[in-house]
């Protein structure tokens, strides 16, 4: 009887440790795929394309007899965080002290600014074009989609500030340089040295952004499998470079600030929806502006309507400056 009791305890022992390793397996089977597939969101999302340098050959020929012919100026400075940032200062030709920094876009670099340049040149404004971090010629090892960028931004409005110290500073980004401005304007709460912002085709969430472009582009099954996938990423972007995707939400940043901002963005957009505009402009605290362009895509309404581009550009700017 004693070892029919022993033997029922030393076979129910067993099972429960059979559960426990399978329990175990399945856990760290789950995690350990989770950790890989997250691997690959962040990559793909965040290191592998940022220096792609997509902007147009004949932008960067341009900007290269700028350079040679003009007098454009080549600025480099050290990030707060170790790298490189590289820019270009093309001085108005007639003297001012209102500089314009220019912010483009993810893979591309500070050369597609030029296609700006005669709206800010014509409007009395110096431009600063930078390339931002993991792209051009700016240093760090990976995109953070503003968390970082925010600050490179900082010292650049610093060296601006230090060469014009009461001149006006308007910042313009495209894309994720807008989503850039839009999280650098919390920082210029604390003390207005940037005198407005336009974001051209902002997201108001890179997350969000994410996880809509996964279902569209992956095909997968609704939301859930996106929402399961996106902590394992952002796990594996805080282990390697210190942030996360949730910390890139320009939306959070805008209902904190006061500084004029106008938002623009194509009504045609497949990559960003115009709705994160006007996420962004009804969250906006202080005063805002925004403008749809019926028929264009992503950051081309430049292209499709030049003057009403330029005209809502400058009507803006003039609105602060009297």
């Amino acid at each position: 009887m004693q070892s029919n009791t022993k033997y029922q305890l030393s076979k129910k022992g067993s099972w429960r440790r059979w559960v426990l390793l399978s329990m175990l397996i399945a856990f760290l089977g789950i995690n350990g795929a989770g950790l890989y597939i997250g691997n690959i969101i962040y990559k793909e999302t965040s290191v592998l394309h940022s220096h792609l340098n997509e902007t147009n050959g004949r932008l960067k020929q341009i900007l290269e007899n700028g350079k040679q012919e003009n007098k454009w100026e080549d600025i480099t400075i050290v990030s707060r965080f170790g790298y490189p940032l590289s820019a270009t200062y093309i001085p108005n030709p007639q003297a001012t002290d209102k500089t314009l920094i220019f912010l483009h876009g993810f893979t591309e670099s500070r050369a597609v600014g030029l296609n700006y340049l005669d709206i800010y040149l014509n409007y009395g404004f110096n431009l600063l074009l930078i390339d931002l971090r993991a792209h051009g010629e700016s240093g760090g090892n990976s995109v953070t989609w503003g968390n970082y960028e925010k600050y490179d931004l900082d010292q650049w409005v610093d060296w601006v500030g230090n060469r014009f110290p009461k001149g006006m500073i308007g910042v313009h980004g495209i894309s994720m340089g807008a989503a850039t401005a839009l999280m650098h304007a919390e920082l210029n709460e604390a003390n207005k040295r940037v005198a407005f912002y336009i974001a051209d085709s902002s997201y108001s969430d890179f997350e969000s952004l994410l996880t809509l472009q996964m279902e569209q582009r992956l095909n997968l099954p609704g939301k859930v499998l996106t929402k399961l996938l996106l902590p394992y990423a952002n796990v594996v972007a805080y282990f390697d470079a210190r942030f996360t995707f949730r910390q890139a939400s320009p939306i959070r940043s805008v209902r904190n600030i006061t500084t004029p901002v106008l938002y623009i963005h194509g009504e045609a957009d497949k990559l960003v929806p115009a709705s994160m505009s006007l996420e962004l402009y009804h969250a906006t605290k202080g005063p805002r502006q925004i403008y749809l362009f019926a028929n264009a895509g992503h950051v081309t309404a430049i292209f499709n309507d030049r003057y009403q581009y330029g005209g809502i550009v400058r009507k803006f700017v003039q609105a602060i400056e009297t």
